[in-house]
């Protein structure tokens, strides 16, 4: 079982994978928003709001802050440390680099680069689940504030919870662990067996950090992030005249991203989008503008996010290489 459960080490050609994936994504992403605006000028529209969406940018940087620094927390809680706040935060952001790209090649990346700093790759793991599973969380009470606009949104909510739920119960019952990976062992294909067990190896790992201190300080962080980026959405909704209450517009972005992740699109590339638009519409926004807002966003966010990622792998990489080269 052992070789099942522990995540494997990154290999060049999975990261040469899924560059030319994320390559072939933002392609494939470009050619649409051409279509699209042959007859809706969205990028006229987006370039009339270039100072708007550099302050977008910025808040989504910053944001990355709060989330970095909750990363550090979590690998405190495991008594590990970086070997610098600027090489972690280096190795953090080269997990966007992926972003868009399916499986789990962003999080292998991380377990690449903290590896390289001696954090084993069981703590990444643990540490990415319990980030991920606190964003869930975080992300889902934002979106109340748009809940009317979903009507499914009791029911996106129950599978959020349903999820955390079971993430926790596998942390705290290892029995439950090893019965899980009893099941998997029966599922179809060699690669679906292999993420199963990666995922519960990572999900029982997380017992010893379910602490109230540490929750309570690691949400705090994580709801300060998504405040700041759907902040930056209710600014670009203001920016192209779309009056808005603030539950409402704070609400919408992050609600979008809980129908892109459900989706399993990776990166919620299109989903994320199309929700947003959906929602823009019921509330009286008009296609074009909504479909302005959706592609601005989403260029300052996850777009954004992937080339922070693919310049943090390129520092990273570099840098291991120059001694070398000495």
């Amino acid at each position: 079982m052992s070789d099942c459960t522990s995540p494997a080490p990154v290999k060049p050609a999975r990261r040469g994978r899924a560059g030319v994936w994320v390559a072939a994504t933002a392609a494939a992403y470009l050619a649409v928003l051409w279509y699209i605006d042959r007859d809706r000028n969205i990028l006229s529209q987006l370039a009339d709001h270039a100072c708007t969406l550099a302050l977008c940018s910025a808040l989504v940087l910053a944001s990355y802050v709060f989330r970095y620094q909750r990363w550090r927390a979590v690998l405190a809680a495991q008594r590990l440390r970086p070997h610098s706040w600027g090489q972690g935060a280096l190795a953090y952001l080269a997990g966007f680099a992926f972003t868009a790209s399916p499986g789990k090649a962003g999080e292998l990346l991380r377990i690449r680069y903290f590896g390289w700093q001696g954090i084993p790759p069981s703590a990444t793991l643990a540490t990415f689940i319990f980030e991920r599973a606190l964003d869930l969380l975080v992300i889902t009470a934002l979106a109340i504030g748009a809940a009317h606009l979903i009507p499914a949104f009791g029911a996106l909510a129950a599978i959020i919870l349903g999820v955390v739920l079971a993430l926790a119960l596998l942390g705290c019952w290892p029995q439950l662990a090893r019965t899980a990976h009893r099941c998997i062992e029966r599922l179809p294909g060699a690669p679906l067996r292999r993420l199963g067990h990666f995922l519960v190896s990572g999900a029982s790992a997380l017992g010893p950090l379910l602490r109230v201190r540490l929750l309570l300080h690691a949400s705090l962080h994580g709801a300060a992030a998504w405040l700041l980026t759907a902040a930056a959405f209710a600014l670009l909704c203001h920016a192209m005249g779309i009056a808005q209450p603030w539950p409402v517009a704070m609400g919408i972005y992050p609600l979008a991203m809980l129908v892109g992740a459900l989706s399993f699109v990776p990166g919620g590339v299109g989903t994320t989008e199309a929700a947003i638009v959906v929602m823009l519409g019921a509330t009286g926004v008009a296609v074009d503008t909504a479909l302005a807002v959706a592609i601005g966003i989403r260029l300052v966010s996850l777009w954004l996010a992937v080339a922070v990622g693919m310049v943090a792998v390129a520092l990273l990489e570099v840098s291991r290489r120059a001694p070398l080269t000495r």
